[in-house]
């Protein structure tokens, strides 16, 4: 079957179990039945940009969304969630042994207010420089394709 067009390329619609074959399993299947994808359609020129990224979009979807990929993408999401709660976990350590010197100390002395106002002067600071821009920075997981 060959099917020179975008529209006729994105019209075809893969078996029930696509999602779940492998590379090499869909490109047996495609083989198989004499289906070419190619990366530019014959009418590629004649696409506006929106068209070409819809096709891009299928084409991934088709060849490149195999259960391997999904897998190394969640595996990567996870190593880099890993690193980010490990730094995070740093962070408030280190706020926490701040605030330790600055309570369970006598360097201050009787100094009340002080301590209060350096408490208050740490959370403030400690939020508006690393919490805010760690939360901001937090690894989002992979997209679910449908």
């Amino acid at each position: 079957m060959t099917m020179k067009t975008s529209r006729e390329l994105m019209a075809w619609q893969p078996p029930v179990g696509w999602r779940e074959l492998s590379g090499e399993q869909r490109h047996a299947y495609l083989e198989r039945h004499d289906i070419r994808i190619p990366l530019r359609p014959a009418d590629w020129d004649e696409l506006d940009h929106d068209q070409c990224m819809a096709y891009f979009a299928w084409h991934d979807r088709i060849l490149k969304d195999t259960p391997e990929a999904r897998a190394a993408k969640q595996r990567e999401f996870r190593k880099d969630l890993r690193a980010w709660r490990v730094l995070m976990g740093w962070w408030v350590l280190c706020l926490l042994v701040a605030l330790g010197i600055v309570w369970g100390t006598g360097a201050l002395g009787e100094g009340i207010g002080l301590r209060i106002g350096l408490t208050l002067f740490a959370g403030f600071g400690y939020t508006m420089a690393i919490f805010i821009p760690m939360s901001l920075a937090k690894p989002v997981p992979p997209r679910q394709t449908p």
